[in-house]
Order: structure tokens, then sequence, then C-alpha cells
């Protein structure tokens, strides 16, 4: 079972089951699948660790050193009998153990720009594990606002379906009676196999669009996933093959709206994930030159050590060694290897400033672009508002205009075509403001 608790699902055997999906939980889910996710976490993990050990160069490292040889030949110097003969200058096993103590005194600064450089590396392997993060988030939004949008267009033509429905009975019976004619209930007729087909399409559309939110936030889906529809319309009887096994329920729009409407009075977040990747990865190559640049100079270092030895020259006995030493390594010649190195790093930094900048101008302008779609879409659902109040209105009373004689079924069919028209477009622009505001959010740093 992969996530499958972040949702709840509740049986009803009288009308199938029900899937009860919730943004938070699509959030949640969409992190703890994402292989992206995880594996920039884990890049961001590794550059902290290399971080941590590109310090302890700068400070004494303490070793244990030991050695054991074996030499075939022992050198020996010739004496003369009456002081004793030739004499060896040492034993074939030679052994030496004991702690040593080095320390870097001066190198130009090389050390601490290695440290400098892993600080900033893993510093842009955060920034970038948190873009990643917010993409994630994002698109878990979107694709929940496109099934929450799918949803209310199967509610919208359920209900226009039911409507159909209930005008093809009156209509039916009345030409039965006389008082319609055979005409006006074909016509009923044709408009209602309209409805069960613009239905059976919009919860194909769901079914398309369940399925790509279960991949993103790893839900395993129950049966009856090909053709689900709106819970809200459980337990309606639109015959024909209409009927279902999965009714799936969504977070009221309003509520998702109160969450998310403070990104739209926010303001752009000055250091974005992907700008401040962007300038570490500079100063962290701009280290690097320094430090090749320091690896030109002379380096000093200095050494201490004492040590258990074996043997004393001639004397066959172990002694105690104490010894100091002070090295100095200046490179003569590496056939330019250093100022190469020093060239790409500078390069490299100079190619990561241009990306901050083209990153921090990118999302300037979709902060921008994204607010004033979102103004608009507001000033626009204010009309989509008033459109539907009065296709709602006009459709029952072209209706009872038909039923009383003063007009004709055209009538009644254009009206109802334009309250689901009307109520489709409102429905889709509620969608778009969400997805508006999601991006809005994710700009501006509130996003958690």
């Amino acid at each position: 079972m992969r996530h499958f608790l972040l949702f709840l699902l509740l049986a009803a055997p009288a009308r199938g089951t029900e899937l009860s999906l919730t943004l938070r939980a699509a959030e949640e889910s969409a992190l703890a699948v994402s292989n992206q996710y995880r594996a920039a976490r884990l890049s961001a993990e590794a550059a902290a660790a290399a971080a941590r050990a590109a310090d302890s160069p700068l400070y004494p490292r303490f070793s244990l050193e030991g050695s054991l040889r074996y030499f075939e030949v022992v050198p020996a110097i010739t004496m003369p009998a009456a002081l004793g003969g030739s004499r060896p200058l040492g034993d074939n096993w030679n052994y030496s153990l004991g702690p040593s103590a080095y320390w870097t005194l001066f190198d130009g600064g090389a050390l601490r720009s290695g440290r400098e450089a892993a600080v900033k590396t893993a510093a842009a392997r955060s920034a970038e594990a948190e873009n990643v993060r917010r993409q994630a988030l994002l698109r878990a939004r979107g694709a929940y606002f496109q099934l929450q949008l799918a949803l209310e267009r199967v509610y919208l033509i359920g209900e226009n379906l039911q409507l159909s429905l209930s005008q093809l009975k009156d209509i039916s019976l009345g030409a039965k009676a006389g008082a319609r004619s055979r005409l006006d209930e074909i016509r009923a007729r044709q408009e209602t196999l309209a409805r069960r087909r613009d239905f059976l399409r919009a919860r194909a559309e769901l079914s398309a669009e369940l399925r790509e939110f279960g991949f993103l936030t790893g839900l395993d889906l129950p049966a009856g996933a090909s053709l689900p529809t709106d819970s809200r319309l459980a337990g309606r009887d639109y015959g024909e093959g209409q009927e279902a096994e999965l009714f799936i329920r969504a977070e009221p729009y309003t509520e998702i709206l109160r969450r998310l409407l403070p990104a739209a009075s926010g303001t752009l977040e000055k250091a974005l994930p992907s700008v401040r990747a962007a300038g570490n990865s500079a100063q962290a190559q701009r280290a690097l030159a320094s430090g090749y640049k320091a690896g030109r100079l002379p380096r000093l270092a200095l050494g201490a050590r004492s040590s258990l030895d074996y043997p004393n020259g001639p004397n066959l006995y172990s002694f105690v060694q104490n010894s100091a030493s002070l090295s100095l390594n200046l490179p003569l010649f590496e056939k330019g290897r250093s100022a190469e190195k020093e060239r790409e790093s500078g390069l490299n930094a100079e190619a990561a400033a241009e990306k901050k900048s083209e990153a921090a101008l990118l999302s300037e302008k979709d902060y921008k672009k994204n607010l004033d779609a979102y103004n608009a879409l507001l000033a626009e659902q204010s009309i989509n508002i008033a459109a539907v109040d009065d296709a709602g209105e006009a459709s029952g009373l072209a209706y009872d205009a038909y039923k009383a004689g003063g007009g004709t079924w055209l009538d009644v069919e254009s009206a109802n075509l334009k309250e689901l028209q009307a109520k489709t477009l409102a429905a889709t622009a509620n969608a778009e403001i969400l997805i508006r505001l999601a991006v809005l959010d994710s700009l501006n740093g509130s996003v958690k």
C-alpha cells in the first residue's frame, strides 16, 4: 500500500464507495512519493556532510602511525679483532610506532577557500531541494484543482441531465395526452440524449484527472475509477448504464480559497530558492577559483611525532624518539593546471551569476503575470456570477412560459444550455483562480 492512509475511503454498500480527498493530504502525499524531491533532499544532506568534512583540514590532525620492515641485508662495519671484529649496524627487523600531529600553518588560504566552496555548495543544494519541494506542491495543487473542476463539471451536467429527464417525462406525458406535440417530445429526448453523452464524457474526463492525481500523490485507486462521479450525485437514478461504483468528494471551494487567499496580498519573495541556488553556486565557484590560485603559493606545514623505535642504530633495543618537522612546498611546474582550473571556476561563477539574474527576472515576470491574471479573473467572476443568476432565472421562466403555451421548446432547450454554460464558466474561473493563487503562494514564500 502506498500513501493510502492520507485519504479517507468510506464503504457505502447502497451507493458504492466514497473517496474523500483533501488538499492538505494531497500535498503531504505528493511530497512523500516524489522521487525528485527525495533525490534533491538527499543531495542537500550529502552536500551538508561534505561542508562539515571540509572544516576539519583547518585544524591539527592527530594520528597513530606505525611501520614494520624487514631488511635482508644489514650493513656492517669492520672493526679490528681487538675491538670485537665486524659489527652489524642494525637488525633485520625494524619497527616504529607512535602518535603524530600535523598542522598546516600557511597555504595561501587554499583550505579556507575549499571550506567556503563546500559551505556554499551545501547552501545551493538546500535551496534546490526547497525549489523542488515547492514545485512538487504546486503540481499536486494543480492536479487537485483540475480534479475539483472535473468533479464540478460532472455535478453540473448531472444536475442538468436530471432536469432534462424531468422535463422529458412531463412532455412525454403531455404528448400522450395530446397537449404536447410529438416534435417537442423528440426534441426533449434529443436534449436528454445529448446530456447523457456529456455526462459520460465528463465522467471519463474525471477518471483521467483522478488517475493523474493518483500518479502525483501515490493514491491507489479503488474499483470504479474508470467512470467515477461526484458524491453529491449519489442516490440519483440516471439509468441506461449511468450507474457509478465510485463517488468522489472534494473539499469545498470556499475552504481552499480561504487558505490561499492571503497569497494575493503578499509580495514577491526577494530570494526565491531558484535565485538562492544560483547565487550560492556562483559563490562556491568563486571560492574554488581562490583555492586554485592559492595552490600556486608556498605551503608550510608543522609536524610533531613521538614514537617507539627499534633498533637504535647498532644497538639492538627499543627507544623513544621525539621529533618535530617544518616542511615547505612550493609548486614550480605543473603545466598551467592551477591557472586553468582557476579560470574554469571563474567562468562557472560567471555562468551561475547569469543564471541567478535570469531566475530573478523570470520569477518577477511570473509573479506579475499571475497577479494580473488573478485580478482579471476576479473581475470576470463577478460577471460570471451575474450571468449564472440570470441564466438560472431565464431557464425557469422559459419552461414556465412553455408550459403556459407562450413559448417553444427550442427556447427551453436554449435556456437550459445557457444555464449549464454559465455555471461551467464560473466553475472554470474558480479553478483558474485557485491555480493562480497557488502560483503566487509559491512565489511569495508563504507555501508550507
